[in-house]
């Protein structure tokens, strides 16, 4: 496999990120998706936003529903969101009806509580707001002490 040089690769697309877990986001004309470092598609698919590749998955938005695809560019799981975040740790942010809470690689919610906002996990815990308050949470959605 050649592996191009970026200015062969802004050739090909509209613009190129950088790689990532192997792949790396382009644009041409509306179209999102990611490409190999031959500049070969990842994938048929095609996307109107991608994010980068973070533990297998990344971000993807279709018809303004949020999802996370596999490297292989299929969905990872049925359910949409209003948003998501990259995958940290085994979980991403999610946010539906104005709800942010955390979701399994499977799309399902990590826990039944829900938050007006809420961070990433670093070193087991995450912020998380609701109404005037701030705290942090473990992975299970319970907050620390």
């Amino acid at each position: 496999m050649e592996i191009l040089t970026r200015e062969k690769l802004l050739q090909m697309y509209d613009s190129v990120g950088s790689f990532h877990e192997g792949l790396a986001v382009v644009q041409k004309g509306s179209e999102q998706f990611h490409i190999r470092p031959d500049g070969t598609p990842a994938y048929e698919q095609r996307y109107d936003f991608v994010g980068l590749f973070h533990e297998g998955l990344a971000e993807a938005r279709k018809d303004g529903e949020y999802f996370h695809i596999r490297l292989d560019g299929t969905p990872a799981y049925e359910q949409k969101y209003d948003s998501v975040g990259s995958f940290n740790k085994g979980l991403a942010r999610a946010t539906k009806n104005g709800e942010q809470f955390h979701i399994h690689p499977d799309g399902n919610p990590a826990y039944k509580q829900r938050y007006d906002s809420i961070g990433v996990f670093h070193k087991g815990l995450a912020w998380a707001r609701q109404g005037s308050k701030q705290f942090q949470v473990r992975p299970d959605g319970t907050r620390e002490a």
